[in-house]
């Protein structure tokens, strides 16, 4: 693979007020529910440090604005994210498997200092511990979204940028969703246009079997 080159993803829009509620919370026997996303995994040490109101309100918008266009990527691919969740027998190993794989998704936000690099999982795959109204996220949205919400002000703070890893991307729509939600994460969040960073490989190859660096800005 070619060494990995950065570039940033300009906004293109006008910013849109976002007008964000204060938190409401529901407890469900299949979770818990807050600004209207649910989770569903065993819970974890400080995963309230991770998960606040502010966080779940940025991953209910993004869900809500591109979770339809995230599902028509290769819709029949789409497989959820295996996440080790209790299997109907109760088997204990199972029950452990799934806190301790919740436990080091939360740990990866708290850890010090932040990391600026974050490779999130496939758009096309899901978190089947977070939903919203009944719907689980796409896996690749959650760790964008906790990756921007969570560090990106402290990083540009201490004259950092955000990055995130984009390896694999199959085509020009999958792309074009990275690059709005960008843009949008951008807007929602407060920071100035281009902040946050991609590194983004094609699944084509060079004539050196390189992987092609994919460098189109948002129109």
């Amino acid at each position: 693979m070619n060494a990995q080159t950065s570039t940033s993803i300009q906004s293109s829009t006008e910013p849109r007020n976002e007008s964000i509620a204060g938190p409401t919370e529901e407890t469900q026997s299949t979770g818990i529910t807050i600004n209207g996303i649910t989770l569903t995994a065993p819970r974890a040490p400080r995963q309230n440090e991770v998960f606040t109101a502010d966080a779940l309100t940025f991953l209910s918008t993004l869900h809500r604005e591109f979770g339809t266009r995230i599902a028509e990527l290769q819709a029949p691919e789409l497989q959820p994210q295996r996440n080790f969740a209790p299997s109907p027998t109760g088997r204990r190993g199972s029950a452990e498997e799934a806190e301790a794989s919740w436990k080091a998704l939360v740990e990866q936000y708290l850890v010090e200092p932040p990391a600026a690099f974050t490779t999130p999982r496939r758009l096309t795959r899901t978190e089947d511990r977070i939903f919203s109204q009944g719907e689980a996220l796409s896996a690749g949205l959650v760790d964008f979204a906790l990756h921007i919400q969570r560090r990106a002000r402290r990083l540009v703070s201490e004259g950092r940028a955000p990055f995130i890893s984009l390896l694999g991307i199959e085509g020009e729509q999958e792309l074009e969703i990275w690059q709005e939600m960008f843009t949008r994460a951008e807007e929602l969040v407060g920071l100035p246009a281009g902040t946050i960073r991609a590194i983004t490989f094609s699944a084509e190859q060079d004539d050196a079997g390189g992987a092609i660096l994919l460098q189109k800005r948002a129109r």
